[in-house]
C-alpha cells in the first residue's frame, strides 16, 4: 500500500489540476469563474502565496520521497493541517515504526560486534576456520553456546601455554584458592581442566535455607558447588555462601536418576538434568513448530517441490517466517536463501540434539545435513519435512524423560526431587496437532 493510500484522507480533496482554486469565492460570496480562479492562482503565486490545494501539497511532498523518517513526518504534519486526527495518528505510527527500526538496528549492531569479537578470539587461540564460518552465520542462541565453547578453549589454552602461572590464574578465576590450585599440581593439564570445568564432579542436592527450594548442583573434590557467571563460565563457591544445606534424600534420588539415565539414554549421557533440559526444549519446539507448520499449511502454493531459487521473494519471506527467520522485503533471492539456511541449520541442530540416544536414520541424517547451509538443496517441501522430523525427535526426547521420571516416582522419590526434574505437561494422546 502506498503512502497516499495509507493516509486515506484525500477523498475530501478530490479535485482536478484545473480545479485547484475552485473553492475561491468573490466578495459577494459567489464562486469565481474558472478564468478568475486561474488568474487568482497566478497572482497569488507572484505574491509568494501557496495557492495549491491540500491534495496538491501532500502529493508534492510524497513525490519528493517518503523513504526517510523526516520525509514521512513532513507528510503527516501537512495532513494534520487539514485533518488533525488522521495527521496525528500518522505521526504516532511513523514514530513507533522509527523507534522499532532503531532498536532493531542497535540490536543488529550489537550482534555483529559480538560475532566479530568471537571470530577474533577464535583466531587468537588457533581455532578452526570452520568455527569462524559458523560464528558468521550462527543464530543469536547459537552464538551464546559458541561463546561458552570459546571460553572453555581459552581456559584450556591458558593452562597448557602459561605453565604454573596459567594454572594459578585460571584456578583463581574459577573460585579456587591458591592452596587448592597447588594441591592439583600433580594432575595433567587435561585432568586439571576437568576439575575446573566440572567434568570431574558429583551431582548432589542442596536446599536453600531461606526459600526451602531444592536444587541439584555439581560438587567438586573440595566440596564446592558450581555456579554460572554472567559470561557463561563456571565458578566454584562454598555452599554456605549461597545459604545451602545438604539434602540427603534428594541426593539419593539424583543418584538413582543418573543411574537410570546411564542405562536408558544415549551412550555417554549420565546426567538426568541433560535429559530434563532436552525435554523442556522439546516441549518448546513442539509448540513453536506447530505454528510454523500452520503457516506452511496456510500457504499451500509454497509446497511446490521446487528449489528455493524458483520461489518468489514473497514466498521466501513466508517460508522464512515458518523457520523463525525475518527476511526483509528488499532482500534479493540469494540473501533470502542464506537467511533461510540459518533457520534450517537451527532446525537441523535440534534434530541432532533431540536425536541423542535414539539414533538418526540415514534419511534423517540427510535432512540434518541440510542444516549445514546447503542452500541449493533446500526446497519448500523438504524444509517442511525437517520441521516434522524435529517434532518426531522432540517427542522421543520427551518420551525418554517421562520413562525415567515415572520410574523415579514409582520408586518413592521425594516430591522436591520430582519437582526439580519436571519438564512439562504430558503429551496429549492425539499428536496430530503437531504434524
Amino acid at each position: 500500500m502506498g503512502l497516499l493510500d495509507r493516509i486515506g484522507a484525500f477523498d475530501r480533496y478530490k479535485v482536478s489540476p484545473t480545479q485547484g482554486t475552485s473553492g475561491l469565492l468573490t466578495g459577494a460570496q459567489q464562486p469565481m469563474s474558472p478564468f478568475a480562479q486561474q488568474t487568482a492562482r497566478q497572482i497569488g503565486g507572484l505574491l509568494g502565496m501557496d495557492m495549491r490545494t491540500p491534495q496538491e501539497r501532500l502529493s508534492a511532498l510524497v513525490s519528493k520521497g517518503t523513504g526517510t523518517f523526516e520525509e514521512k513526518m513532513q507528510v503527516a504534519q501537512e495532513l494534520a493541517k487539514t485533518d488533525p486526527v488522521r495527521g496525528l495518528e500518522l505521526m504516532e505510527s511513523f514514530k513507533a515504526e522509527e523507534a522499532k527500526k532503531q532498536l532493531k538496528a542497535a540490536d543488529n549492531e550489537r550482534q555483529q560486534r559480538f560475532r566479530t569479537s568471537l571470530i577474533r578470539r577464535n583466531e587468537a587461540i588457533g581455532g578452526s576456520e570452520e568455527r569462524s564460518a559458523t560464528i558468521a552465520d550462527a543464530t543469536p542462541e547459537m552464538l551464546l553456546d559458541i561463546r561458552k565453547e570459546l571460553l572453555s578453549d581459552e581456559r584450556q589454552a591458558a593452562i597448557q601455554n602459561a605453565g604454573a602461572a596459567g594454572r594459578m590464574a585460571t584456578g583463581k578465576a574459577a573460585g579456587l584458592s591458591e592452596k587448592q590450585v597447588n594441591s592439583l599440581s600433580s594432575l595433567t593439564d587435561e585432568q586439571y581442566s576437568e576439575v575446573l570445568s566440572g567434568l570431574e564432579s558429583d551431582d548432589k542436592a542442596y536446599q536453600n535455607q531461606e526459600t526451602g527450594e531444592v536444587g541439584v548442583y555439581r560438587v567438586n573434590r573440595f566440596g564446592m558447588v558450581e555456579v554460572e557467571n554472567p559470561n557463561g563460565t563456571n565458578r566454584w563457591v562454598r555452599p554456605t555462601e549461597l545459604n545451602l544445606k545438604p539434602a540427603v534424600k534428594q541426593t539419593e534420588d539424583v543418584g538413582r536418576a543418573n543411574e537410570l539415565t546411564s542405562k536408558l539414554a544415549a551412550e555417554g549421557v549420565k546426567d538426568f538434568r541433560v535429559v530434563t533440559n532436552a525435554a523442556r526444549d522439546a516441549y518448546r519446539a513442539l509448540d513453536v513448530n506447530r505454528s510454523r507448520l500452520k503457516l506452511l499449511d496456510d500457504n499451500p502454493d509454497l509446497i511446490t517441490g521446487g528449489a528455493l531459487a524458483e520461489l518468489t521473494t514473497s514466498a521466501l519471506i513466508t517460508l522464512g517466517s515458518s523457520l523463525g527467520i525475518e527476511i526483509p522485503a528488499t532482500a534479493n533471492a540469494e540473501a533470502a536463501q542464506a537467511l533461510i539456511a540459518q533457520g534450517v541449520e537451527a532446525v537441523g541442530q535440534s534434530i541432532k540434539a533431540f536425536g541423542a540416544g535414539t539414533g538418526l536414520s540415514d534419511a534423517d541424517r540427510e535432512f540434518a545435513k541440510l542444516g549445514a547451509g546447503a542452500t541449493q538443496e533446500l526446497t519448500a517441501a523438504n524444509i517442511r519435512r525437517m520441521i516434522e522430523l524435529a517434532n518426531e525427535k522432540a517427542e522421543e526426547a520427551i518420551g525418554l524423560h517421562q520413562r525415567i521420571y515415572k520410574t523415579l516416582g514409582d520408586e518413592g522419590a521425594a516430591p522436591s526431587s520430582l519437582a526439580f526434574y519436571q519438564a512439562g505437561p504430558s503429551l496429549p494422546s492425539e499428536l496430530s496437532q503437531y504434524y
